[in-house]
């Protein structure tokens, strides 16, 4: 059985004692008594919160990325399965910097106190989760992963991930990421702050996080003064402006005409997926020579891979018919915080 959450990968220090502001856990995290705190994460940090954030391209160290591990820990335990086997992820740009430290802090035994009260429960509720095992690859890794088993692809093809943080981009081969290939580059923030640039000529932002500017962003409309402004005229010459001085630039850096030779495809996911401007921008560029397909819900795919690769893994390990383990992929992005569990009935 495969289940998938996603929450916005916000948080802020919050006090405030809630009395049922929310109708589920998702929408009501609150973790307490963290390093002597309380923090409000993801859609309650977005209601409720007075500045919202997250730390670009975090690492374990940092206090973000804790946090909302710590949630996806707790939304993967779905409340009966205390023991996890965990996939995550990082760009190529850190990924050798930062796995270790991201093993040391999800392998073991956590200790997770959470207000039950803010979805209509009665008290702060403890949990002890373990995480048996940890595998780290990279992001762009799992996104090929995701994409040979949904569509059952057996032939090369590229992979562009478009993530808030970073793009990420190699060619997948059955053997595996072609390393020569792969590349991490500027994410659509890039666009986000050429917008934002753009809207402060004219308007008072109000002094919003990058977070807030983004989700104006998505929905295509800000409001300021109490009027509602219309931007996606904006959004598309910012996306244009992106694809123009980012993306393209970095295909025809790791991608040489000998790797079109044998590739048909090329699979588009991750979040920047989802605007149309973006894949048209892809299509018109790639038009005589490849096809341009999106991933199913793109915001999914890198942890659906993470996801699969943590079931391989046990299957390696002979683990995978234990009772109560869930198997589990965490994407920890910069905008949203993925997860997909499967449970072996």
């Amino acid at each position: 059985m495969e289940k998938s959450f996603i929450i916005p990968s916000v948080f802020e220090e919050n006090s405030m004692l809630f009395s049922k502001v929310a109708d589920n856990f998702i929408d009501g995290i609150r973790i307490v008594h963290f390093k002597e705190k309380d923090y409000i994460i993801g859609n309650l940090a977005l209601k409720e919160g007075g500045a919202p954030h997250k730390l670009l391209n975090s690492s374990a160290e940092d206090i973000d990325y804790q946090l909302l591990a710590l949630s996806s820990i707790l939304i993967a335990s779905m409340g009966s399965f205390l023991k996890l086997e965990v996939t995550i992820g990082f760009p190529n740009t850190t990924y050798q910097l930062y796995k270790k430290n991201a093993e040391k802090f999800f392998t073991g035994s956590h200790t997770i106190f959470f207000d039950g009260r803010t979805f209509g429960k009665d008290e702060i509720e403890k949990v002890e989760i373990s995480v048996d095992q940890v595998n780290v690859i990279t992001e762009i890794e799992g996104c090929s992963i995701a994409v040979r088993n949904t569509f059952n692809e057996k032939e090369d093809f590229f992979i562009a991930s478009l993530g808030f943080g970073t793009f990420e981009t190699a060619l997948s081969t059955n053997s595996g990421i072609v390393h020569r290939t792969a590349y991490s580059t500027k994410g659509v923030s890039y666009a986000v702050n050429l917008l934002e640039n753009e809207l402060q000529k004219d308007y008072y932002l109000n002094m919003l996080t990058d977070q807030q500017i983004e989700r104006a962003f998505q929905r295509g409309l800000i409001v300021s003064n109490r009027k509602k402004i219309d931007i996606t005229d904006l959004r598309a010459k910012a996306l244009k402006s992106y694809y123009t001085e980012v993306i393209s630039p970095a295909i025809r850096k790791k991608f040489n005409d000998e790797d079109y030779v044998n590739t048909k495809k090329i699979y588009l996911a991750g979040g920047g997926a989802m605007y149309p401007e973006l894949v048209e921008l892809f299509k018109k560029e790639f038009q005589d020579v490849l096809e341009v397909l999106v991933y199913p819900e793109p915001f999914m795919c890198a942890a659906k891979g993470y996801c699969l690769n943590s079931l391989d893994k046990a299957r390696m390990n002979d683990s995978e018919k234990q009772d109560k383990i869930a198997y589990v992929g965490i994407d920890l992005g910069n905008s949203n915080t993925a997860i997909v569990i499967n449970t072996i009935d």
